[in-house]
């Protein structure tokens, strides 16, 4: 009675080629939470240095439009190196910016962020100037009106 019965699981795990865990359950969910830790911090590290340049613009629109909820945005795509550089601002309005009776509202909101932007930001730098006027609807598709102008070359001389 002195045979020795072999451990079957043992045996599997050898003919298998798996080997004893090297983690414990512990570690593994430590280092799932570090890992979300760190690319929570890199994607909010990014987004802050990418929008730095735009703050005071955006803080000044946020002062003259109170609900406008302003993004400011610039530069030049990167894949396409040769594009123009484009000023970009993004907010909501009050108003139905789509009829043709609110131009004259859209034109005096174009008005003063083209003021603000001269304020705040090296305007003449840029090349193309795109407005995105947005106004949402509970329950309702947003309205949106987008306008595009190309900074004339007589007014970055000018300047």
């Amino acid at each position: 009675m002195s045979e020795s019965v072999p451990d079957q699981f043992a045996a599997g795990s050898q003919r298998f080629g798996n080997s004893p865990r090297e983690f414990s359950g512990t570690k593994v969910m430590l280092l799932v939470f570090a890992l979300a830790i760190a690319a929570s911090a890199s994607v909010w590290i990014f987004s802050y240095y990418h929008a730095k340049p735009f703050q005071p613009l955006q803080t000044a629109i946020h002062r003259a439009f109170p609900k406008a909820y302003p993004q400011v945005q610039g530069g030049q795509r990167r894949m396409h190196r040769n594009t123009p550089k484009t000023l970009r601002i993004t907010m909501q309005v009050g108003f139905d910016p789509e009829p043709p009776e609110a131009d004259q509202q859209v034109e005096e909101v174009i008005a003063r962020l083209e003021g603000l932007a001269r304020q705040h930001l090296e305007f003449t730098s840029y090349e193309i100037f795109e407005i995105h006027l947005v106004r949402r609807v509970p329950e309702h598709k947003a309205k949106m009106r987008t306008i595009t102008r190309e900074i004339p070359q007589s007014v970055k001389e000018a300047q």
